[in-house]
């Protein structure tokens, strides 16, 4: 999927779920659909995000772990390849997601130009830890220190509002935070 489609998608408020589905049918992840393409990107979300593939295929149901591995595998390959260059802004999507009768925060990072996928991890409770680790990997693929833009309403990402840093709403656009120099820069350092 082009970088226009990928922010016409998402002006049109379609959750990081539907975005990476829709991504993932446009080039071709998953080969064969006995199960939904959803339950596999979760699947290979919370595989991202450091669960077995056997607690995946328990918290999903009625998909076994290897269909969990393949999903994930799958995803993983099909993305680019990771590398660290200059970036001006990250979209950050998040969303509440429940398939049959679990639930959990999906969270989507791509380059805002280029519309490109960078990551994506699930967790069920949406911690501020899960927050910070899912940044952290946001930050290993960039040079510098982006400008970090949040989703609004119900793509709100709250994982990371949990996380105790300052920011700034301007409540005239969509995508409103600027996280960029406070999160990802040095250790300590203070805005």
């Amino acid at each position: 999927m082009s970088a226009l489609k990928l922010e016409a998608a998402s002006a049109r408020g379609l959750g990081p779920l539907t975005l990476l589905s829709e991504w993932a049918v446009s080039v071709r992840a998953f080969r064969r659909n006995k199960v939904p393409v959803e339950k596999k990107i979760l699947a290979a979300a919370l595989c991202n995000s450091g669960y077995s593939y056997r607690e995946v295929s328990r918290m999903l149901g009625e998909m076994s772990y290897i269909a969990a591995r393949d999903a994930y595998v799958s995803l993983v390959t099909s993305l680019p390849k990771e590398e660290r260059r200059y970036r001006r802004s990250v979209a950050i999507d998040g969303a509440d997601v429940t398939y049959g009768s679990r639930g959990c925060h999906l969270w989507l990072a791509r380059d805002y130009e280029t519309g490109e996928i960078m990551s994506f991890q699930a967790s069920p409770d949406a911690s501020a830890e899960d927050g910070a680790r899912f940044l952290a990997g946001v930050a290993a693929q960039c040079a510098n220190r982006p400008m970090l833009r949040l989703g609004a309403g119900p793509n709100n990402p709250r994982g990371l509002l949990n996380l105790d840093l300052y920011f700034q709403t301007i409540p005239s656009q969509s995508i409103i935070v600027k996280l960029g120099r406070l999160f990802l820069g040095a250790p300590g350092e203070r805005v």
